[in-house]
């Protein structure tokens, strides 16, 4: 069964990037919101309560100007079912990689900002470049 893509959750996860922080608690007080709030946004998919909030925050281009364009929803039919996945902007050798799935790409953003919350950036990016 194809994992369906939460939209708002890649908004949501933009956010925090943005904020340079890893935990809804600390993003609502960023943006002046609370986390029942955020977690509601992402239950509900709700990309038109995001696009409100980064508008009233000034960061709406931050937030979504590359979303198009790096995040794509192929929608195909497969016994009746719609199957999507994430494709993002990532290059191996000059070349797109654009068959992630979500639990790869879940896990590599986990990975991420347990890197970034542990201020080991580099220690991230070394542990990547040596994976055989």
């Amino acid at each position: 069964m194809p994992h369906s893509i939460n939209e708002a959750e890649i908004l949501i996860d933009n956010l925090l990037s943005y904020y340079n922080v890893s935990t809804y608690s600390d993003l609502a007080l960023k943006i002046d919101t609370t986390q029942a709030n955020i977690s509601s946004w992402k239950i509900r998919n709700s990309i038109n309560a995001i696009k409100n909030k980064c508008k009233e925050l000034g960061i709406y281009n931050e937030i979504f100007g590359d979303f198009n364009s790096n995040i794509q929803i192929n929608h195909s039919v497969s016994g009746g079912q719609i199957a999507q996945t994430v494709k993002g902007n990532l290059t191996k050798n000059n070349q797109n990689i654009d068959d992630i799935d979500n639990s790869t790409l879940s896990l590599f953003k986990e990975a991420y900002y347990k890197a970034k919350e542990s201020d080991d950036i580099k220690g991230f990016r070394i542990h990547l470049m040596e994976y055989k």
